[in-house]
This record gives C-alpha cells, structure tokens and sequence, in this order.
C-alpha cells in the first residue's frame, strides 16, 4: 500500500514495472520487486548515465522511498506541462528523432523502449526530453522494434499528414492518447499522389498493410507467430533500421511559410536590440525590468518578439498562438538563441481541453501555463472585432493565465489595422473604448496603470492583482 502523502499519477496505471507518484513536488516512481534489480543494473551503467539528463530525464534513486515498494526512483520535474496535440509539427518532428536516437543507442546495450510515444517527452523550453525511465527493457530477439507501430501510429502518421493536410487536423486526431493515428486513418486522409512524393511510404505503410491482410487471411495466429520467432535481427540490423526511420521522420516536407521566414527573421532580430528599440519595445522591456516575473505566458504571441524579450529579462516562458509557422518559428529563434521559451499551437478562446481519463488526467491550458505574467499584446481589438468578444467575455479569457500580472494593449478602432478589422465587419462597436476596457480590467485587478505604446495611438496596460 503506498503512503498518503504520495498522489499516484492519472496517466500511470499499466506499467508493470512501477507507478509514478507526486509527493512534495517531487516526482517519484516505485518500481515493483520484480524489477528493481534491473533498473538498479540500469542506473549503474556508465552509458546510461550520461543520457541521463541529456536524452534522458535526470534520475536517481530515491532514500525517503514510496511505502510499499523496494526501489523508489526520483525524477526531476519539468514544468509546465505540454502534451503533442499543442506542439507544432516542427516539435512533433524532434520529439520523434529524439525517440529514435534513444532506441539506437540501446542497441548496443541489448536494450529498447517499450513504449514510443509522444506522451512520454516533455520539452523543457526546447528542448525534447523523454520522461520515462521504465519503458527501457531488455529487448525482444524476435523483433525490429516492439513499440514501432506506437511510433508510427503517434510520430510517423501524424508527421505525413502533417505534410500535406491542415496541421489542427493532425493536433485534433491526437488528442486520442490511446490509439494516435491508424494506418487506416493515414491512408483514408493523405491525398492519392503522395506515395509518389514520400515512395518509402510504400515499404512503411502500403505494402506491409497488404501483406499482412494476406497473411492473416491465409495464416493461423501461431503460425504468425512461429513466422516471427525466425527473424531474430541481429544488432547490425536495429541500428540500421533506426537511422532508416530518422532518415524518412528528417525527410517528410512539414507545411510552412517558410518563404515568409526570411522577413520574419528580420522583424525577431529587432527584439535582439535594445537601443533600436522603439516605444513599444522599451516600454515592455521596462515593464519586466520592474516586476521580474519569474514566469511570462505570451498569448497570441504572433511571431513572438515579446516573449523573446520576457526570456531575456530572465523568465521562463510560453508562449502560444494560432499559426502553426509562428510557433514554429519562434522554436527556430528560441533554440538557436538558447532562450527559454517554450511556443506552442492554442487558441486564447478555444483552450486545450481537459481531456484523456474522465477528462482529468491532462488538464486544460489555463491551469497548466498560469504564470506570474500573462502578456497579451495587439490581440484584444482581434478578439472583440474578428470573433465577436465583448470586454466581459476577453478579460476573464486572459485573466485565467496571469497570477499576479496582466500586461496587455489596446489597440483603438481608428486603429489602421483595427480598420483593416472592419471592413467585413459591420458589427456596433459603440462600447469598445479603454474606459471600457479598464473598467473591465478593474473587476478583475485591483491596480490598472497605462503606458505610451507604438503606434502613438495604441495603450499599453498592466494590471496587478491586489
């Protein structure tokens, strides 16, 4: 019976090597007496040791062990939070090479993972770190790859898809933990040319999708098996077919606007320079200067120059919008630059669910990225103009994310952008006006200060909760 003080956790129920509790903040996993000899040989062995904390998530045996169980280990905590159904294909993309990396390495060590899916890597900013440490087993002699249809069924089809149909189509189709995307879906979805344009399709879905339907119509279940005990790969073949698959996830053409990237590079660049700054600019940069929030969440971030300028002030930061190539981008930036930023795929009004497990055991956007700041910049004359918002309905929407600060804009309708907004809205915007908009503000926050923004006519406005 494990002790009180510990919280088993919601997505860790079937491995048969242990469970994962919380207990204190810390992240525990008590390994059952059948297997703690194993992972104790696991943690001993001088090349295991130097993924751990690298690909690996950093473990150590636990003293102040989960009653109950021989062997506890302890896990260092990655926070917040970001599950593959918000991870721009870009993300899903390195979360795969990760996984495959891992499995290569362990070939040498007559080890695999068990398990291959994405809800086993976090990104810690971003970078992709694989979470859990008793999904390396001893490998199995009679196959490639015991997880390989899991890596298909949630990296390498929802990868394909991604590179031909919308990308929140695929996020959608992921929000099912269990069964990922099917061969079946992949097929039904991708359009009839792109085996022509991905031909290794053919060896990884088609054809063996036609063998094994002739298989198993002409084939008993044991003999399907005798079949598969005669493979015995040897290690020569693993590592082969691991480069293989890392060569086809690195090959497979994610959408972008990558024609677009070059100008948006600039713009970023500007965020980089501080006596270039203009109003705006140094306006937000003074603003962090004073509160030092330890976490900034940029929502709508756009091409994510605020959140740049948050994670150089020192803060840990998401930032999230509703353009695949923005949060994309800003993975670029951010991992070339070393900031700690982690982007992501949400819409402000459209949150991430709380989905899985009777709909607990991933919790909703709002509670996972709640920081110290919520930023929300040139997004409030979006949200009342283009998708019909009032001041009573955007505030709480933003207020939800900030714990002690609010920094947002008000964007004017004479606005040329906010004219722009307009021209195919023909809705009484009568009651838009930053009175309003602080007398809304105020409902939720107890001080609402202005600042100077650029344009000249634009407000910036910080609110601080009482």
């Amino acid at each position: 019976m494990a002790d009180q003080g510990a919280r088993q956790h919601l997505g860790s129920y079937i491995d048969p090597a242990g469970q994962v509790y919380e207990r204190d903040g810390k992240i525990l996993r008590g390994i059952r007496p059948a297997f703690a000899e194993f992972y104790i040989r696991l943690l001993n062995t001088p090349s295991i040791q130097v993924m751990l904390g690298q690909q690996l998530i950093e473990t150590v045996v636990e003293s102040d062990g989960v009653e109950g169980y021989p062997l506890t280990l302890k896990h260092r905590k990655i926070s917040p939070l970001s599950f593959c159904y918000e991870w721009p294909p870009l993300m899903l993309r390195e979360a795969a090479l990760l996984t495959l990396e891992i499995g290569y390495r362990l070939v040498d060590h007559s080890l695999e993972l068990k398990d291959a899916s994405p809800w086993n890597v976090l990104f810690e900013g971003t970078r992709p770190v694989f979470v859990d440490f008793t999904s390396l087993i001893p490998q199995d002699p009679n196959l490639l790859w015991v997880a390989y249809e899991q890596f298909c069924r949630f990296f390498l089809y929802p990868l394909v898809l991604s590179s031909r149909i919308p990308s929140k189509v695929v996020r959608a189709l992921l929000l099912d933990s269990i069964n990922g995307v099917t061969d079946s879906d992949l097929v039904q979805l991708l359009p009839a040319f792109t085996p022509l344009r991905l031909p290794w399709l053919w060896g990884r879905v088609y054809l063996p999708r036609l063998l094994l339907s002739l298989v198993r119509r002409w084939s008993s279940d044991r003999a399907l098996a005798t079949m598969s005990a005669r493979l015995h790969p040897r290690a020569e073949a693993r590592r082969a077919f691991f480069r293989s698959l890392q060569k086809n996830i690195r090959a497979i053409p994610l959408r972008s606007g990558r024609s677009r990237w070059a100008k948006y590079y600039a713009d970023l660049e500007t965020f980089f320079r501080p006596a270039e700054f203009d109003r705006k600019q140094a306006a937000v940069a003074h603003i962090l200067d004073q509160c030092r929030p330890p976490t900034v969440v940029d929502i709508g971030c756009n091409l994510g120059g605020y959140a740049i300028l948050a994670a150089r002030a020192g803060a840990r930061v998401t930032a999230f919008d509703t353009d695949d190539d923005s949060a994309s981008l800003l993975y670029k930036v951010a991992h070339e630059k070393q900031l700690d930023i982690l982007p992501l795929v949400i819409d402000v009004l459209n949150p991430s669910p709380a989905c899985g497990w009777r709909a607990i055991q991933f919790p909703p956007s709002p509670q996972r990225f709640r920081s110290d700041m919520a930023m929300a910049l040139a997004l409030v004359h979006h949200l009342a103009i283009t998708q019909r918002q009032t001041f009573e309905r955007i505030v709480p929407a933003l207020a939800d994310y900030a714990d002690r600060w609010l920094l947002t804009e008000f964007v004017p309708l004479d606005d040329p952008r906010s004219q722009e907004l307009l021209a195919s809205n023909r809705r009484d915007m009568s009651w838009y006006s930053l009175d309003a908009f602080t007398v809304a503000l105020k409902r939720e926050f107890g001080r609402v200060e202005t600042f100077p923004s650029h344009p000249d006519q634009r407000t910036l406005v910080l609110c601080t909760r009482a």
